[in-house]
């Protein structure tokens, strides 16, 4: 299977190379469209050049015969480079007429007009050498490149004392180049192709550095989800960049945090429902013992002890169970129109003789006629464990504040307490499940520990929230917020 290294390396390598592929074919394109593009520029300034020394050709030679008679003395003249003492010879000693056996004459003085068709002589120069033509007055072909006339592109008049006596030009470049050319453009192209070969090099060297550096912490990243998978938690992910796997890195951290706090709840949740479970059992269990054993009685008191152990099992699960159906989002709501300022004041109906007996004050202020859709079923519970944990948390004589107001398009209840206080961070965990702010198990300082996590699952399942926070009165402050 191939790895991440190997397909960042090999991606990086194909890139380039098809990089190389098309930059090499478009510099020899381009180099070759250029070049044309500068011979066909310096084709003009030549003709200019050689036009005077032409002339001088035909006057020193009497015409053009010497050409015509003789094809060679047109490959002769791009070397003639002396003439004799007393000037250029006119009766063509320098140039004879004849068959292919002719040569040039005597050697002769250097004449400067003459030695620019030198300068057309050299093997470089075949690119302009090869596609020159001379025609006549009459413009018929003389010497040089068979091009027609027709095929001919700008052409310079020869001209000798005010008369046209023959025309020259280049014929056109055409779509392939000379050999001469050629070699020039494949030196070109060869050169650039060396250069892209080190690119390549660097390249492939690079990538072989990013590709180590991007799969080092991929694969790191892989150990640690590996580890996470068979249960183990512990290992954390190196967090070395800023960038996208940088951010996967910390996104796997934080799940395996996640997944081990939620691992030590649960594990703290099965032990908080057996030990919720264990002692009213344990009770059940000692009185049936006792009842059996003949060393209690089948009395009132002890029909009234097995009664308040069975209730507080029935209730401990039914806690459960609607903490399970919250979890699965199936708990069960039937909205319907609500007035939840009779349900209110019915509730705390229900507390007063408790409230009362331990010296608690309660402060109602209620706004009439608030409705709301909602499951009255389940706010009532929601409002039996509210009052059901400052019932039990409120000192005596202390006070309990309730409010129910209507705002814009949503209805608020906040429910306060006299205390005692808590601190920031008890506060934070007080819906968790099981949690009780004393720390202590027994069942006289407090419920199962379920009530505030359900009124969560209630609220939030109507759409709402609900939240906790210091109250002025000194205690504790429960702001729940429900829409229409």
């Amino acid at each position: 299977m191939k790895t991440l290294f190997s397909r960042i390396l090999l991606a990086q390598i194909v890139a380039v190379l098809l990089a190389l592929f098309v930059a090499t074919a478009i510099t020899r394109v381009s180099l070759g469209l250029s070049f044309k593009g500068f011979l066909e520029t310096q084709e003009p300034n030549v003709l200019q050049t050689l036009v005077p020394v032409f002339a001088d050709l035909y006057a020193s030679r009497g015409g053009w015969d010497f050409l015509q008679d003789n094809p060679r003395n047109w490959q002769r003249i791009w070397h003639l480079s002396r003439v004799q003492n007393g000037g250029p010879r006119r009766d063509g000693s320098g140039l004879r007429r004849g068959g292919p056996g002719d040569r040039a004459g005597p050697p002769e003085e250097p004449q400067t007009e003459f030695q620019l068709l030198r300068w057309m002589g050299p093997p470089e120069r075949g690119m302009f050498r090869d596609r020159l033509f001379l025609l006549d007055e009459n413009r018929s072909w003389v010497a040089g490149s068979g091009a027609a006339p027709s095929q001919a592109g700008a052409l310079q008049p020869i001209v000798v004392d005010d008369v046209t006596v023959g025309w020259i030009g280049f014929a056109p470049l055409g779509r392939t180049l000379s050999p001469e050319a050629e070699r020039f453009l494949s030196g070109q192209v060869r050169i650039t192709v060396i250069a892209f070969m080190v690119a390549l090099a660097v390249a492939v060297a690079l990538a072989y550095l990013l590709a180590r550096k991007v799969s080092r912490p991929v694969r790191e990243l892989g150990d640690t989800v590996r580890s996470l998978s068979r249960g183990d938690y512990s290992p954390r992910a190196s967090v070395a960049s800023r960038d996208e796997i940088g951010a996967l890195a910390g996104n796997v951290n934080q799940l395996a945090e996640t997944l081990q706090k939620n691992r030590t709840a649960r594990q703290r949740w099965m032990a908080d429902i057996a030990h919720e479970l264990r002692t009213p059992v344990a009770i059940l269990k000692g009185e049936v013992e006792a009842l059996a054993d003949g060393v209690r009685l089948a009395d009132e008191r002890m029909s009234a002890s097995l009664r308040e152990e069975i209730d507080q099992l029935v209730s401990l699960v039914d806690d459960l169970q609607t903490l399970a159906l919250s979890d699965a989002g199936a708990l069960n709501i039937q909205k319907e129109p609500v007035d939840l300022s009779v349900l209110v004041l019915q509730v705390v109906d229900s507390f007063q003789d408790r409230l009362a007996g331990r010296g608690i004050a309660v402060d109602l202020r209620v706004e009439e006629a608030v409705s709301l859709m909602a499951d009255q079923h389940r706010l009532r519970q929601l409002l039996l464990n509210l009052l059901e944990n400052c019932s039990r948390y409120t000192e005596e004589g202390g006070k309990i504040r309730l409010s129910l107001t209507r705002n814009r398009d949503e209805t608020e209840l906040v429910l306060e307490d006299s205390g005692p206080g808590l601190e920031s961070e008890q506060i934070q965990r007080l819906f968790e499940r099981f949690y009780r702010v004393e720390g202590s198990r027994s069942r006289s300082g407090g419920g199962s520990g379920l009530g505030l996590s359900i009124c969560r699952n209630i609220a939030e399942a109507h759409g709402g929230n609900i939240r906790a926070e210091p109250s002025l009165l000194g205690g504790l402050k429960i702001r729940v917020r429900l829409p229409d």
